[in-house]
């Protein structure tokens, strides 16, 4: 399974049995222009895990249903030619798919269409543009683009610097556990940027990013632990830990 698919599909797990008959049911609807069983079957043959995996079967069955305007399949269609899966590679029908679901308030698009902004790929580069579907992504809570929102807001890039909402915004993915925003939260704190300067928090955030193997927190961390004393460590790293085992 190709993880960079996030799986829009609202089908459960059924026993082999009941599954036949639901892919049975499946076919018999998208047969009949059903676009939700279009868009569900025709996910089942990308991930090709209860069914062979068939990209020209899923491209067909997405197509019409994307036409229709059901913005998971036009999100599931865009990730076709945004990674080449079952043709070559085409960021200009990624990116036009991808708009038309974002359009719709679909979040992954959202976020995919942000980061093709940011980076020009398969659009001209706008940052602009990149910053205003990060911002909706993450007002629906897209850990990824609140990271990268954040990011933007640090740089000043498509809009005007502002660290007391990069501060927000890093905050929201890191308490998500996006080992990224973990470790801006914690230079945040460092720093004092955007946020009060607090040794603790700044520790404490970085250990949960260096538990995720950020090397780069492991080194903050190390030039923090002497300005701690020994009880502050110990209470920072339980905590630490305490975290981590809610996520």
């Amino acid at each position: 399974m190709n993880l960079k698919h996030i799986l829009l599909i609202s089908s459960i797990v059924f026993s082999p049995l009941l599954w036949a008959d639901k892919l049975n049911d499946l076919k018999l609807r998208a047969e009949q222009g059903d676009v939700s069983a279009q868009t569900d079957l025709g996910v089942e043959y990308i991930l090709g895990i209860d069914i062979p995996r068939d990209y020209l079967a899923a491209y067909k069955l997405l197509i019409p249903a994307a036409q229709k305007g059901n913005k998971l399949a036009q999100y599931n269609l865009g990730l076709m030619y945004d990674l080449g899966e079952g043709m070559a590679v085409d960021k200009q029908s990624a990116a036009k798919w991808f708009t038309k679901s974002a359009e719709q308030g679909d979040e992954p698009a959202q976020f995919k269409l942000g980061l093709m902004f940011a980076h020009g790929d398969g659009v001209v580069r706008h940052y602009e543009e990149a910053f205003k579907w990060f911002h909706k992504a993450a007002e629906q809570g897209h850990t990824l683009a609140q990271v990268n929102l954040a990011l933007m807001y640090v740089r000043g890039a498509g809009v005007e610097k502002n660290l007391e909402e990069a501060y927000k915004w890093f905050k929201a993915s890191a308490e998500k556990g996006d080992v990224i925003a973990q470790y801006h939260l914690g230079l945040s704190y460092f720093e004092g940027e955007g946020v009060k300067k607090d040794l603790g928090e700044a520790y404490f955030w970085l250990a949960l990013a260096s538990a995720q193997g950020d090397h780069y927190a492991q080194h903050l961390m190390n030039e923090l632990e002497p300005d701690l004393s020994a009880k502050e460590l110990t209470r920072l790293q339980k905590k630490a830990s305490e975290w981590r085992s809610k996520l």
